[in-house]
């Protein structure tokens, strides 16, 4: 038996799971990955990150034939989209998924956002191949930027790679190996038809993604890259030098500070301050943009608006309130900085002559109800285009 944790870097096996994978007590952790032990120095059944590998290769899972697959990719693609017209998304970056689903479900009438899709793997190295670019599509389904290559593990399981252990024990989160990095990142880098994206973390993953970037901007340089850094959670001065010259956008946790505040007493009071850094961020006139990582996270706009602007959670407490913006900032965050992230700021991410009619009408202003309510705002009306895409 397996439960998975949303985040997506662990799970907790009971004794049958593990005991078919032959994992014991004396079984060495893996490069980028834990199978975690109590006090006695026992499994207690957590697995972390690249260590699940393990036991994924055993067991019977459901399967699926072709149309199947396709059937459901393609209804899950249609039920998502009405799903975030619903919450007041009209542009949303797509970390993979089945990119003939997605032009299917456009194709019948049901695709009600617009799309920058991130590919990897064979899509990836195919789009490569082809010598189709970043920016290449339309103003509905667009080839945005590669899919994040992982450098570290999740901030909500307390697997991020950290310069310092985690409180009360000597485990500093998980990584990949620095030369596998610098080599996947340069590669990134230097395909001149896609924008690179890492999944980076912790202050030492962040530093291993820009140090791989840096590397290949001096051997192969490129105007205007745009690197994306998915996540960028946890950051210090030098790494906030490093991201404005290279011109990185990160793509930080919005609804994290108001849904995960439970997990934030694992880092304390100092590295909050330093978390979710969408005060230093923006006082260094870096472009940062919202991210959810749904479904580790919740995707509503509002509730990630009031979580940057309050910084408390749903339990009431509040961490790194340094880092609070005001709700015009956040609501640029959430529009014309995602815009610019997928260097689309021209066409959209404001209310201006010339750009697509993309919008949102709130039956309340944000301004001007109590900071604590954003997230309970009614959505009244999403338009995509121009076309009426959810009416509340």
């Amino acid at each position: 038996m397996v439960v998975q944790h949303r985040g997506g870097h662990t799970s907790f096996y009971n004794t049958k799971a593990l005991d078919m994978a032959g994992i014991t007590r004396e079984t060495s952790n893996p490069p980028g990955g834990t199978f975690d032990r109590d006090a006695n120095g026992d499994l207690n059944g957590r697995v972390t990150d690249r260590a699940r590998a393990a036991i994924n290769r055993i067991g019977k899972r459901p399967s699926f034939s072709a149309e199947q697959t396709a059937q459901r990719d393609r209804d899950g693609i249609a039920h998502i989209s009405k799903e975030f017209a619903r919450y007041g998304l009209t542009s949303v970056h797509h970390e993979g998924g089945d990119l003939q689903a997605i032009q299917d479900v456009r194709v019948r009438g049901d695709l009600k956002h617009r799309v920058s899709y991130e590919a990897s793997g064979r899509v990836l190295d195919s789009m490569i191949a082809g010598g189709i670019m970043t920016g290449f599509g339309d103003e509905w389904i667009k080839f945005g930027a590669t899919s994040e290559h992982t450098v570290d593990g999740s901030f909500s399981e307390r697997t991020m790679a950290l310069s310092m252990p985690y409180a009360g024990t000597e485990y500093k989160g998980t990584s990949r190996r620095r030369r596998t990095i610098s080599t996947r990142g340069s590669s990134a880098c230097i395909a001149p038809v896609s924008r690179v994206n890492c999944h980076a973390n912790g202050d030492v993953a962040i530093d291993m993604y820009l140090t791989a970037f840096e590397r290949a901007q001096k051997a192969f340089p490129r105007a205007d890259a745009r690197p994306k850094i998915t996540h960028c959670t946890l950051i210090n001065d030098d790494l906030i030098r490093r991201i404005k010259a290279v011109g990185a956008v990160p793509a930080m946790f919005t609804t994290y500070a108001y849904y995960n505040t439970d997990k934030f007493p694992f880092y304390g009071e100092a590295l909050m301050k330093r978390s979710m850094a969408y005060r230093t961020m923006l006082d260094a006139g870096i472009h940062a943009a919202a991210g959810s990582d749904f479904s580790p996270g919740p995707f509503a706009a509002l509730m990630g608006i009031q979580g940057m602007v309050t910084r408390t959670g749903w339990d009431g407490t509040s961490w790194g309130v340094n880092q609070r913006i005001t709700v015009d900032e956040a609501i640029r965050v959430n529009t014309l900085n995602g815009a610019y992230a997928s260097h689309e700021e021209g066409i959209k991410g404001s209310i201006t002559e010339g750009k697509l009619a993309d919008f949102v009408v709130l039956a309340d202003d944000p301004h001007t109800v109590g900071p604590d309510k954003i997230k309970d705002i009614q959505i009244v009306r999403t338009v995509v285009g121009g076309t009426t895409m959810f009416q509340g």
